[in-house]
């Protein structure tokens, strides 16, 4: 199984956040498809910032358990994503890409993994999904925006979860009744619940600053609903 840790570090401390996956996506080798798609991909793209729901599945810790998705979403700098849409890849960076991806027969700017056949989405500040201020804070600030995902002698890098959070609350509140805005309200439930209590792993002042006045709305209603379902569920275990 790779050996897999995300470290950060803030203002107060260091902490380190044990990998919990999808045990039953595994191959017979013990590694999590996602998780090797994720290996290959970062051979070709060491700049590439995992978000999206399998960033959720990294955060989220048990008892709670990530929702299931079969994709996975990473941010590209500008110029690979626009190499990528271009079809100018350099050629030494094309030969690694050809080996373990293929071309998607998606609409979205996307590779299919080769060995898993996991859809590989990719962003950028170009994109439409998310709000561009947010894409290019990621890309400026790895250091204060993300986290380092280690497979043994690869990394790939994940938005912390404050961002992740950000992501997707932008996109929930676009359109927060649809089918993709009610997934993206799960996962920041399950993230919030991950870390609920605990302002030095997940402060939502962190969530704030990134958040318009709609956005801001929301978060305060998810935030609210978290912290009863949190209380409720205390109860009942006392009175049982």
């Amino acid at each position: 199984m790779i050996q897999q840790t995300i470290t950060s570090c803030d203002d107060i401390q260091c902490f380190l956040v044990t990998e919990h996956f999808f045990d039953y996506f595994r191959d017979d080798s013990g590694v999590s498809t996602f998780d090797r798609a994720l290996l290959d991909l970062s051979r070709i793209y060491e700049n590439a910032v995992l978000i999206g729901a399998i960033a959720v599945s990294k955060y989220v810790q048990p008892p709670i358990e990530p929702r299931v998705t079969f994709d996975i979403d990473v941010i590209l700098e500008a110029a690979d994503f626009n190499d990528f849409l271009n079809d100018e890849i350099p050629k030494e960076k094309l030969v690694v890409l050809d080996t373990y991806f293929k071309t998607s027969d998606s609409v979205s700017h996307s590779l299919i993994h080769k060995k898993t056949g996991i859809y590989v989405d990719f962003l950028s500040v170009q994109s439409e999904s998310v709000r561009k201020q947010l894409i290019r804070y990621i890309l400026e600030n790895p250091d204060l925006a993300t986290n380092l995902l280690a497979m043994n002698e690869h990394c790939i890098r994940i938005a912390k979860p404050e961002l992740v959070i950000a992501t997707k609350l932008n996109r929930y509140t676009k359109k927060p009744r649809s089918e993709k805005g009610l997934a993206d309200r799960l996962d920041i439930v399950k993230i919030m619940k991950s870390y609920y209590g605990q302002p030095d792993l997940l402060n939502p002042d962190r969530i704030r600053a990134f958040c318009n006045r709609r956005e801001a709305k929301y978060l305060e209603e998810i935030l609210d609903d978290v912290s009863c379902d949190i209380c409720e569920g205390g109860a009942d275990e006392k009175k049982n």
